[in-house]
């Protein structure tokens, strides 16, 4: 369902250079709660083909993706549609919501906090599910009391250089923290390419 690849020296310094780009405002195209979101599809070369290498290597999405090309004669490959820049800061957050494409994914650059200091500092800290910097994904789950299931991601400083792909319907949350200090994230969406078709 949400897949975990690790980024090269190469594309991790490629994105934290690219992420300093704030030329083009995207704030109107996305979800998040956020005052700072830049579009970098101008860098869309630079990273595509290491996005769709990793995404290559993960068996159920590339199974999934096949099961879709079955409904379009021209097998139509995949291409990087959407990339962005997110600079998330203290009380922030991304709402419930997920993606236009065929798959989606999330590369951490810079995590400002760990999950020890949200744990101290949050104020559901008393809570029994305290979700300070957390990034929940939501699946429609017949098993569970109201149908929806939830997968808790506790991303902090560990996850730096980390990235996530899924399919792009998958429902999700980026939950605001309470450190000082930016939460620096890129991504992006992948979608069937019909420009030659």
């Amino acid at each position: 369902m949400i897949h975990q690849f690790n980024v090269t020296d190469d594309i991790y310094n490629k994105l934290i250079k690219y992420s300093k780009d704030k030329s083009f405002e995207y704030n109107h195209r996305l979800a998040g709660n956020l005052r700072n979101e830049f579009n970098l599809m101008k860098y869309s070369s630079e990273i595509q083909p290491f996005i769709l290498k990793e995404l290559n290597q993960i068996k159920p999405l590339m199974d999934y993706f096949k099961n879709l090309r079955v409904l379009h004669p021209k097998d139509l490959p995949l291409t990087l549609s959407d990339l962005w820049v997110n600079h998330q800061k203290k009380y922030e957050f991304n709402p419930f919501h997920n993606h236009t494409s065929v798959f989606s994914f999330i590369i951490f650059l810079k995590i400002p906090y760990t999950n020890e200091e949200q744990a101290l500092i949050s104020p559901g800290k008393k809570s029994n599910n305290d979700k300070a910097g957390k990034l929940c994904f939501y699946y429609l789950d017949q098993n569970v009391d109201g149908g929806i299931n939830e997968l808790t991601l506790p991303i902090d400083k560990k996850w730096e250089r980390v990235g996530l792909i899924f399919k792009s319907n998958l429902n999700h949350v980026v939950w605001p923290f309470y450190s000082d200090g930016v939460r620096i994230t890129v991504s992006g969406n992948l979608l069937m390419d019909s420009s030659n078709a």
